[in-house]
């Protein structure tokens, strides 16, 4: 019968029989500990920074659409370093211990590695918790929002009811004398305050680029707002015989509402505020005052400014 050997036994002959000599963790675990909390303290603060600072601080002046932005910024970079990382030392540890450079496998010492362990779990899992509490805390902030006029940086409001159903969404907008469907033509510059409910089962309005996205539930009517800054003409559409610039933005259901939820797209034509009343006059409606007043407004204090 063998007798069994202690783990140190064991180690000592393993090394014994093994040329490449292994690292013992005692002589640079805290240097390296030391070092590798340095590189997560230097990602915790550009967390911070942004999230902290860039992103807070611009809640009251900007629309829920920059804050995504700022979003995908930060977790982009700190995807890109972690996972950085995570590949450069994979492959430091698939050059460092390949077959051609020994011919045996050596033994882990006992708690090998533990300060480098211990600080990257404490550096993932505060990451992962201040991504959750300081986003959750942003987005919040965007939600109430008591003045989106503020945000948008405009008084020029126009509301809007959406009717959401199986598989279609229906645009009424103050001022249009008719319901759009499968696209809806609004004004840039503008709040467009909008109110949502569904016809039938539950749907989504959802417009990526926009960073828009609101439920639409049977029997309850939801509000929201957007607004969009500027035209950029990337297309025309057609008034009285004359082409006017506008964008177009994709509204998608963000909510699986049956077997055609996948067609259920429609489209918004933003066009500049100028165009947008000669369209309306010319379908045979009127902008509403909330739209007139604003512009009005504006232009008296800018004759009175100069």
């Amino acid at each position: 019968m063998v007798a069994s050997a202690s783990i140190s036994e064991v180690i000592t002959m393993s090394d014994a029989d093994d040329d490449v000599t292994v690292p013992d963790d005692s002589s640079y675990g805290t240097l390296s500990g030391a070092f590798w909390a340095l590189v997560i303290a230097f990602g915790l603060g550009l967390f911070f920074y942004d999230f902290g600072v860039v992103t807070l601080e611009e809640v009251a002046n900007g629309q829920p659409i920059g804050i995504i932005h700022n979003f995908r910024v930060t977790m982009s970079v700190i995807a890109m370093v972690g996972g950085g990382g995570f590949v450069a030392v994979t492959g430091w540890f698939v050059y460092r211990y390949a077959a051609p450079r020994r011919e045996t496998a050596a033994k882990l010492r006992p708690g090998s590695g533990r300060y480098t362990f211990s600080v990257w779990s404490l550096g993932i899992a505060f990451l992962v918790l201040m991504t959750v509490f300081m986003g959750a805390g942003a987005l919040a902030q965007t939600d109430q929002a008591a003045d989106p006029t503020t945000q948008a940086g405009t008084d020029r409001v126009l509301e809007m009811d959406i009717t959401a159903g199986q598989w279609f969404f229906r645009y009424d907008v103050a001022g249009v004398p008719f319901t759009q469907g499968n696209h809806v033509v609004l004004p840039a510059d503008t709040v467009i305050k909008f109110r949502i409910t569904s016809a039938d089962v539950i749907h989504s309005f959802a417009i990526q680029e926009l960073g828009v996205k609101k439920d639409a539930m049977p029997g309850q009517v939801n509000s929201a707002w957007f607004s969009v800054e500027g035209v950029e003409g990337e297309r025309t559409i057609t008034v009285n015989g004359t082409e006017i610039p506008a964008d177009t933005y994709q509204v998608t259901c963000a909510e699986l509402c049956g077997k055609g939820h996948s067609q259920m797209v429609s489209q918004v034509f933003v066009v500049s505020p100028e165009d947008y009343r000669t369209w309306v006059e010319a379908n045979g409606g009127t902008v509403p005052e909330s739209f007139e007043a604003s512009e009005g407004g504006h232009g008296e204090e800018e004759e009175g400014g100069h």
